[in-house]
This record gives C-alpha cells, sequence and structure tokens, in this order.
C-alpha cells in the first residue's frame, strides 16, 4: 500500500499505550516508521526536524490538555493528518476534534492492527485527495 516507510509521530505519554500502538504496528503488514515522544513541547520539536505522514495524538499531555493541545498541534503542521487516540469513549470529543480537522479518533481499548492500518491509511489517503482536489480547483480557476 506505502511506497515507502510511513513515518508515524505519536504523541502518548504513558509508556503502556505507547507500547500497544507500537505492537500493534509491528503486528500490522505495512511499512511504518513510528516515533513517539510523551510531550507536546517535544512533538513540535520533532516536527520542525521531520515533518510525519500523520501523527496519533493523545489530547491529555504533561504540558498540555485537551483541545489546546490539537489546536497548538494543528498550527504547527497544517498539512498533516491528525487522529486522536484516547483512554475515553467520549461522543463530544471526538465530535469536537472532528469539527476541527480530524480524520478519526480510535479508543485505545479497541485498538487492533487491522483497525490502526485502516486509520493511518485512510488518514493519509483522505489528505492526498484534498490536496490534489484543492490544486486541480486552484488550476483550474488560473486557466478559465
Amino acid at each position: 500500500m506505502y511506497e515507502s516507510r510511513t513515518h508515524v509521530l505519536l504523541i502518548e505519554d504513558n509508556p503502556g499505550d505507547a507500547d500497544l500502538v507500537r505492537l500493534r504496528l509491528d503486528e500490522g503488514k505495512e511499512a511504518i516508521e513510528l516515533s513517539c515522544v510523551a510531550r507536546l513541547e517535544d512533538a513540535l520539536a520533532a516536527i520542525d526536524k521531520d515533518l510525519p505522514a500523520l501523527v496519533l495524538l493523545d489530547l491529555n499531555l504533561p504540558d498540555s490538555r485537551g483541545p489546546d493541545t490539537l489546536r497548538k498541534l494543528l498550527e504547527k503542521a497544517p498539512g498533516v493528518p491528525v487522529v486522536i487516540i484516547s483512554g475515553q469513549d467520549d461522543e463530544a470529543i471526538a465530535l469536537n476534534a472532528v469539527l476541527q480537522g480530524v480524520p478519526d479518533f480510535m479508543v485505545k481499548g479497541d485498538i487492533t492492527s487491522t483497525g490502526l492500518e485502516r486509520v493511518i491509511h485512510g488518514a493519509i489517503e483522505r489528505r492526498a485527495l484534498l490536496r490534489s482536489t484543492a490544486l486541480s480547483s486552484y488550476k483550474a480557476g488560473n486557466h478559465a
């Protein structure tokens, strides 16, 4: 599915949850390069060094909490899809995230290797489709 290793940044402060995501990705079939940080500050610095294809984000971190975490991340990397991973199956959190442009929301306890790969692939493909559509519209407008 992927032409080369897809770089995914996991922002998760709980080592057990980070290990679970890493394990699920290792069980999968896709070539995914996972880097993991525990703080938003470290994530923003990592994005400066190497822009990921996708971010898996726990909203509640030691240095940032809730919607503010997502806002800061989206400001830093506006073209990168962000998938929320949460310990809570909370429809209000999920809806708020989707309204802010998040393509998907996963509950940590329900993460499977195939589900995680599906979400990653789908988010990256949707972002590529949106970029392609926007570029086509832009070119059509310039040539009209």
